[in-house]
């Protein structure tokens, strides 16, 4: 699939801003909270965010159309390829502009590293919506190749 290279540099565009977002908001509640509760709270935020990710879908959707969707509308921002078989569905990320926003931001690995995990809370709760079992495999935040993320379809 080709496309739109304008769109991507867009999108990739307001995904380094919602990686500055959430690296501030992250930054002020480790200042002010114990580090344990400040993640915590930082992680409920971004379920929040999954759960209403999960009903702007508008249905409840199979591991198949996640991957197509995506695929569709995001396989260029994140440079992702897609492997389908019986047992489940994976995506594989290898570019985020949201850690390339951490890494100009400065931030150190371990940094980057807790924020990745932390957004990620946003596919992993719109799994936990339509009832897909998910697997973060990967991560590039973590120093992995790509990011893979699992979704199983079920028996």
């Amino acid at each position: 699939m080709e496309w739109n290279k304008e769109v991507v540099d867009r999108v990739r565009g307001a995904m380094r801003d919602r990686a500055r977002v959430l690296a501030c908001m992250c930054d002020e509640l480790f200042a002010i909270l114990p580090a344990d509760e400040a993640e915590k709270r930082a992680r409920k935020a971004i379920i929040k965010y999954g759960c209403i990710r999960a009903q702007r879908d508008g249905h409840t959707i199979t591991p198949e159309e996640w991957t197509d969707i995506h695929y569709r509308d995001m396989g260029g921002v994140f440079e992702t390829t897609i492997e389908k078989n019986d047992e489940y569905c994976e995506m594989q990320m290898h570019y985020c502009p949201l850690l390339e926003e951490w890494k100009d931001l400065g931030l150190s690995k371990e940094k980057q590293d807790l924020y990745c995990d932390i957004a990620m809370e946003l596919d992993r709760n719109r799994a936990v919506q339509h009832g897909i079992p998910c697997d973060i495999v990967e991560r590039l935040g973590k120093g992995d190749s790509f990011c893979r993320v699992r979704l199983w379809k079920k028996p």
